[in-house]
């Protein structure tokens, strides 16, 4: 897809999907961003963003499920690549967790709060994807190449991630891996070379996007979204979703706690929205009907999944138009929650 460089897109859409696939709670920590020319961290002991204190430079926060931590991308002063640091919510002190730290939108917590996945390495090339624990800081090296997606079991045991063959070719082969977080043996779950970006349901459903049609369309496959049991057994088609050209389709976000609700974000250029997915029946619902460019961007569900939290304003600014925001699953108008404030996270 000539029009659409890998290099600015996928991060654009992936900086979301990383903020994903844990609900957040009511009275939720959130952390978020202000400036994007000059980006810093605030987080709130509030879900509303209400007391906010500012915690320094960096950018793409990350709440962990229990909202306890805070991890984060920061630039050091030295020079030695992207560092994630760890801030902790009750004590206010922060701790850098590993360097370098490369593309921070392929990341998960795990649902016990005591891991995250990672991807490590040079500026360019391969990468290395990392279980971390959080308390001790060992790392686990999982696999090695090019990644989209990762997500965890509901039972911390294992860790899906989509793995490409080569950043070389458009659109590049990709299968979804499953892989213990202890290491050892990849199991491929997908072997079609077009299926990527795996979310784990908390019923051990994982829904994932299958690259469609590339030959036929002129600029790049459509995303439609399939489902899977987590032994890549029992794969169900889950949309039809029409794709203009230079769009991408939909990215899975984030489940809601039950499993009966699924948030996903239509992606493209220019281009980014939430839409909700029934993970029955495939049904559609546009959360910014009209408005693809500065419309409401999705990040993550209420538990009980009556409520879609995320941004509105776009990636790009200007900074004015960036708003933290929550719109109900069913559809309606945005709640504005901080203005001034974008790449928002909840936990807890």
């Amino acid at each position: 897809m000539p029009t659409l460089p890998k290099s600015k897109l996928i991060p654009a859409l992936f900086v979301v999907a990383a903020l994903l696939s844990l609900p957040a709670a009511a009275n939720a920590t959130l952390a978020y961003n202000t400036n994007i020319f000059h980006p810093h961290i605030w987080v709130s002991k509030n879900d509303d963003g209400k007391g906010a204190k500012a915690i320094g430079a960096g950018s793409n926060a990350k709440v962990s499920p229990d909202g306890s931590l805070v991890a984060f991308e920061r630039e050091p002063s030295n020079g030695k690549g992207p560092e994630m640091r760890l801030y902790d919510v009750a004590t206010g002190k922060t701790k850098t967790l590993f360097s370098p730290w490369r593309e921070s939108y392929t990341f998960a917590w795990s649902p016990d709060s005591s891991m995250v996945a990672a991807l490590r390495g040079g500026e360019l090339g391969k990468r290395t994807l990392a279980v971390i624990d959080v308390e001790t800081g060992k790392q686990t090296k999982v696999a090695t190449g090019y990644f989209n997606g990762v997500s965890f079991s509901p039972n911390n045991k294992e860790v899906v991630f989509g793995l490409e063959g080569s950043e070389s070719v458009y659109p590049p082969k990709t299968n979804v891996i499953r892989d213990p977080v202890t290491g050892g043996p990849t199991s491929p779950l997908t072997h079609d070379g077009i299926s990527g970006w795996p979310l784990w349901g908390p019923k051990g459903q994982i829904v994932f996007v299958k690259q469609l049609n590339a030959k036929q369309r002129q600029y790049g496959p459509k995303n439609d979204l399939f489902l899977m049991n987590a032994n890549g057994k029992g794969v169900k088609r889950l949309t039809h979703t029409k794709v203009d050209p230079l769009t991408a389709g939909l990215f899975p976000v984030a489940w809601s706690a039950s499993g009966n609700q699924l948030l996903t974000n239509f992606g493209g250029q220019d281009t980014q929205y939430a839409v909700t997915v029934n993970p029955k029946t495939g049904a559609e619902k546009n959360l910014s009907p009209g408005n693809s460019e500065t419309g409401f961007v999705g990040v993550s569900l209420t538990p009980d999944g009556k409520t879609v939290r995320g941004y509105l304003g776009g990636f790009e600014g200007p900074g004015s138009q960036l708003k933290i925001a929550s719109v109900p699953y069913k559809g309606g108008n945005a709640k504005t929650l901080v203005n001034g404030g974008f790449s928002p996270s909840w936990g807890g």
